[in-house]
């Protein structure tokens, strides 16, 4: 059916079948994966298993308030887990293709060598992480027993009550990181803070295609500009971890700093103009405080699906005070 709840079902109903379908499909994936006997058809599939963890991920994160704290904290964690298992694989399959996304703007000498490396890199990392014994098994009993955990969830209340806390703290977390980049205070902790941008950006982009069916006309180009600044954010991070992985290569090989200076120029001119476009876009999309987005939202939610005993246009309790609280430092959300 889709990531889009439905309007003839349940919210507690809804968010876990979206769950169950991501998750039946990433098993799927990760047996493809499995199998695979070219290394692109292996790459194709691990990345559309890490996908469905993300989007499957992302439904937990909307539920944080209504689902049982167990059940979050352990959903949460099988996703994370069995995400990082696959992200080595996956990291230097997109390593090698950012890096030939550089090619008519790096040196020859210095391309070809690094090209060589990172395909020897990429091919050692795949046996590891797939072809180790138990190593892809485990996983896949993992999100087979997250599966069947996750059709017995207590979700606590329904409609718009479901979803508006974790929504919430998402968009909140995600203002807050933006508010950081743009005054550029990061003592060092650049790279990691547009990544903690990035991995907010993708869960709005999901909750926008969770709310679709609410208002197509306005949610689906909404989670389609979430995505916009996810792809700048996550181009940005892959020039990022190609610029440490370089470093670290000529470091173990004994090679000059000054020797990789061409290839770290252009990885980070790039990073500056795409750090710059995601900046321009992420003021938009944050534009607003928390609970004026969030009355918003449950205003367009009560038109769509209004309760047996409301009319329509009914809000919950937050008022414009709460926006002060919206102001006040927040704690992140971590992975």
């Amino acid at each position: 059916m889709g990531l889009a709840l439905e309007h003839d079902e349940a919210t507690p109903t809804g968010v876990r079948r979206i769950v169950d379908e991501q998750l039946d499909a990433a098993l799927g994936e990760l047996r493809d994966a499995g199998g695979a006997e070219r290394p692109a058809d292996r790459d194709k599939a691990v990345h559309a298993a890490r996908k469905r963890l993300k989007r499957a991920r992302a439904v937990v994160r909307l539920l944080h308030g209504a689902l049982d704290p167990a059940d979050f904290a352990h959903a949460n964690q099988i996703l994370r887990d069995t995400g990082r298992a696959l992200a080595d694989a996956r990291d230097a399959a997109v390593i090698v293709e950012t890096l030939e996304g550089l090619r008519k703007d790096l040196p020859g000498d210095l391309y070809a060598p690094a090209h060589k490396r990172l395909m020897a890199r990429r091919r050692a990392v795949a046996k590891r992480v797939l072809e180790t014994p138990g190593g892809l098994e485990s996983g896949l009993t993992a999100l087979a027993d997250l599966r069947e955990r996750a059709a017995g969830w207590a979700i606590d209340g329904d409609g718009w009550d479901v979803l508006r806390p974790g929504l919430k703290r998402v968009y909140r977390d995600g203002r807050d990181t933006m508010s950081v980049l743009v005054v550029g205070e990061l003592d060092g902790h650049g790279a990691e803070m547009f990544h903690e941008w990035r991995k907010r950006a993708k869960d709005l982009w999901h909750h926008c295609e969770v709310l679709e069916n609410v208002w197509p006309e306005l949610f689906k180009p909404l989670a389609g500009a979430f995505h916009d600044l996810a792809d700048l954010l996550g181009d940005e991070h892959d020039l990022a971890v190609l610029r440490v992985t370089l470093r670290a290569d000529a470091d173990v090989r004994g090679e000059p700093a000054d020797r990789l200076g061409p290839m770290i120029e252009v990885i980070d001119r790039k990073r500056v103009d795409l750090q710059g476009r995601a900046k321009a876009l992420g003021e938009k999309l944050f534009a607003e405080k928390p609970g004026a987005l969030l009355r918003r939202f449950e205003k367009y939610w009560h038109a769509w699906k209004p309760a047996p005993d409301e009319a329509p246009g009914h809000t919950s309790d937050d008022s414009p005070a709460d926006d002060a609280a919206d102001d006040a430092p927040q704690a992140a959300q971590t992975g």
